[in-house]
């Protein structure tokens, strides 16, 4: 493989990495401006995402996670609520913080007709106070990735946005535009090198034929001569 193609591979890798890290991190920005109330849930197509920002979910159990952890949820609909059983893991709007809690069902209650859901955190030792609504369950958790909830909380800033988003999209962008003013030279040079050659064989058959014009009518004026 020679060394033009090897860049060209290399270039052509790194843009499609490029470019899927910034519609990732876009994706994630997009979806959260487009939250309206305190107790929307940043989602793309019903796949919602936090931040982890305490340990009290930190655990073995299967789907506990840690903080710092990024999660996804799936967005629950009234078909989604009546599916709940013990163990699946709720996100809910927690009026006492005033933020989103995602802990583990592990009773669920009928009080006066109503459905409610005990929650508890796997790391705390006793059950939420209050039992949860089965109308409150916004969501259940259905992974995380460890580690990267703080990295998205910072995206989410301004400065973060700026830093990560903004300024490598405008360092890329002015790399593109260097490579197209390089490129656009190069094909001027080649167009220009290319008429002068053609310009210069012109020349050398116009000068030739003059070299033979002049021949012919020396000849001629010899021929006279004689």
């Amino acid at each position: 493989m020679n060394q033009k193609l090897v860049k060209k591979v290399l270039r052509v890798s790194l843009n499609v990495v490029f470019y899927t890290i910034v519609i990732a991190l876009l994706a994630f920005s997009v979806s959260n401006i487009s939250v309206k109330k305190d107790n929307d849930i940043a989602n793309l197509f019903g796949v919602g995402f936090l931040s982890v920002q305490s340990d009290s979910m930190e655990g073995t159990q299967e789907h506990s996670f840690s903080e710092g952890d990024l999660i996804f949820v799936n967005i629950l609909d009234e078909e989604g609520r009546a599916n709940l059983q013990l163990g699946d893991v709720v996100t809910f709007y927690d009026l006492s913080v005033r933020d989103f809690n995602t802990h583990r069902i592990v009773d669920i209650l009928e009080i006066d007709g109503e459905v409610y859901l005990s929650t508890k955190g796997d790391n705390a030792n006793q059950a939420d106070l209050e039992p949860l609504h089965l109308s409150n369950a916004l969501a259940v958790h259905r992974s995380s990735i460890s580690g990267i909830g703080n990295s998205i909380d910072y995206l989410q800033t301004s400065a973060g946005f700026a830093l990560f988003i903004i300024l490598p999209v405008v360092l890329f962008l002015v790399a593109e535009g260097i490579m197209l003013i390089k490129h656009v030279f190069v094909i001027n040079k080649f167009k220009m090198e290319q008429y002068y050659a053609v310009e210069k064989e012109k020349a050398l058959v116009t000068l030739e034929a003059e070299k033979e014009k002049i021949r012919q009518q020396v000849m001629s004026e010899l021929k006279v001569g004689l």
